[in-house]
């Protein structure tokens, strides 16, 4: 898991173009307090060092990836919630929490009409695309 992690950034980097002054100068711009440096980059992708936890975050966010998933290769799916509304992501809340909790009570069968619930879900959505 952890072995993979220099392989996974530079895959990672590789597949977004990137060079490795770009992604250190990236993950900079996040915070110029991190050291990080091209060649430093180079040793993480070689895993002859890890980095600190303030540059591994800030590696994550630039290549738009979990933590969790730099770090261990974790395949759940996260969403990037930056440049959205808090309107926006109480609806992508509401929705996830309406998903789990069909998909964990089988109470409605196919076909069916769809309940008040959902009826007001999929009003706050279009209205949410459509302004």
């Amino acid at each position: 898991m952890v072995d993979d992690f220099g392989a996974r950034i530079a895959k990672l980097r590789k597949a977004r173009k990137l060079s490795q002054r770009a992604l250190a100068d990236r993950a900079k711009a996040l915070d110029p307090n991190l050291r990080l440096s091209h060649s430093a980059l180079g040793n993480y992708e070689r895993n002859v060092t890890v980095p600190r936890l303030a540059e591994a975050v800030a590696l994550a966010d630039v290549l738009d990836v979990s933590l969790d998933f730099l770090l261990r290769g974790e395949t759940y799916r996260t969403l990037p919630l930056r440049n959205l509304t808090e309107e926006q992501i109480q609806l992508l809340l509401d929705l996830s929490a309406y998903f789990r909790q069909q998909n964990t009570s089988n109470q409605e069968k196919k076909g069916s009409e769809p309940t008040k619930e959902q009826v007001a879900l999929f009003a706050r959505m279009m209205k949410e695309i459509f302004g």
